[in-house]
């Protein structure tokens, strides 16, 4: 079973698990806050220009789409490495 308890000593899975998930996440937050600091930057400047519509574009929908699969497919990561040891 994937616990991540701080109370235990991790387990192989877990050590093997732990990096590159936590990369994937750290990439994809990062990846957010680019994305939400690039419209803020848009709109400041329409707002400027006087020609503000605020909405979010193709691009903020490809990123949370991604960030959406990751979530789900880690998941099912989680919940098939605990039903193999079930």
């Amino acid at each position: 079973m994937v616990s991540f308890h701080l109370k235990n000593e991790p387990s192989p899975v877990e050590r093997r698990i732990a990096l590159p998930i936590g990369l994937l996440f750290w990439l994809l937050s990062a990846a957010c806050l680019a994305n939400g600091l690039a419209n803020y930057v848009k709109t400041v400047v329409k707002y400027g220009r006087r020609r503000a519509l605020v909405q979010s574009g193709w691009k903020t929908q490809v990123t949370f789409t991604i960030v959406a699969c990751a979530i789900v497919a880690v998941c099912v990561l989680f919940l098939s490495t605990n039903a193999e040891k079930e």
